[in-house]
């Protein structure tokens, strides 16, 4: 196909935009398509199929213009500079604006609210945009009038497979997983006082959280794992408890569906609504009673939500969401071309 793409996200780190990045990366070159990827601050090595430069805004602006795509990610800085710099068949995709009232620190604060004006300025000069979920293109229509292709986030269901092993842990029953972030935007606490919850009902429950540093008899800590690793912690699970106070699009949701694991999600007006009531293989609590029925109901039906989360999983394949940034990229050079 020879086209060639070049990716801009903010920071390469740990988290949902390293994984979304490098798996569009993969998918897209296998479709043909040749990708850089590009990151003002690179904090982890990336994976051999990922080709990671890293470029200050300024520096960017001028790669681009040997680039047939330039497809931004979350960067305000970037997107910036190469909507100031005229920078032609430029896509942007939207990751949602996260509330201000959950964004931790004065400082954090106050930069998240001036991004969202910034924003206001540049978006309305970016002619293809796109956005992971529903919610995320309600909040560009109410927050900027703009309206976006719906894009979601793709999983790679060739690592993300149905297996149970739960039975590996036989001294604990149920095995609760959560592997997001260890913070309060995740929801650390709201974790911690949920499980204390099911454990006066299941007193032999595990919770398996990563980086949350704990270790005791019914909370364990796998420390830094791996891509194959989180996988076979997720199949380990009885089911995934979200307590995150904010998504956008909610990754872990469909890594735990794709591997047979039900999600129990704290109910927040977000992205988690359109795959909890959009599949049935989860269920939303609001306070300690619906939370317990909740874990009752899907410790008791488990393998009716297990086989709806892997249905509805599918739907995510990244073979089939990089075929729809290939559309748009090819939709976008066309509309160039005849310019």
């Amino acid at each position: 196909m020879g086209i060639k793409i070049l990716m801009g996200l903010g920071y390469y780190e740990i988290g949902g935009f390293k994984t979304v990045i490098d798996d569009l990366s993969k998918y897209l070159g296998r479709c043909g398509l040749e990708v850089t990827v590009a990151t003002r601050e690179v904090k982890i090595n990336p994976p051999k199929h990922v080709n990671l430069i890293r470029l200050a805004p300024e520096d960017f602006v001028r790669e681009a213009r040997h680039y047939d795509i330039v497809h931004i990610h979350a960067s305000y800085p970037y997107t910036k500079a190469c909507v100031d710099g005229n920078v032609k068949n430029l896509v942007f995709t939207w990751h949602g604006y996260a509330p201000t009232i959950y964004v931790p620190g004065i400082r954090n604060k106050a930069v998240n609210v001036a991004l969202r004006f910034m924003y206001k300025k540049y978006l309305h000069r970016i002619k293809y945009i796109t956005t992971i979920s529903r919610y995320g293109a309600q909040q560009l229509i109410k927050m900027y009038n703009i309206r976006a292709k719906i894009i979601p986030n793709g999983i790679d269901l060739e690592i993300f497979k149905q297996g149970n092993n739960y039975d590996e842990i036989r001294d604990h029953y149920p095995i609760v997983l959560n592997v997001t972030a260890y913070n309060n935007f995740k929801g650390r606490d709201i974790l911690l006082k949920s499980f204390k919850v099911i454990l006066k009902r299941y007193p032999n429950a595990l919770l398996i959280a990563r980086g949350s540093g704990i270790n005791l008899n019914n909370i364990m800590d796998p420390g830094l794992l791996s891509q194959d690793e989180i996988v076979e912690y997720y199949r380990m699970a009885h089911f995934y408890l979200l307590t995150s106070r904010w998504e956008s699009f909610g990754l872990p949701i469909i890594e735990a569906f794709a591997t047979g694991t039900p999600v129990i999600a704290l109910d927040k007006e977000d992205a988690r609504r359109e795959h909890i009531l959009g599949s049935g293989a989860g269920l939303l609590f609001k306070d300690e009673g619906s939370l317990l029925q909740a874990v009752d109901e899907v410790l008791s039906h488990r393998s009716q939500y297990s086989s709806r989360g892997v249905e509805y999983a599918r739907r995510f394949d990244w073979s089939n969401v990089a075929r729809e940034y290939i559309k748009l990229y090819e939709e976008a050079i066309g509309d160039e071309a005849r310019d």
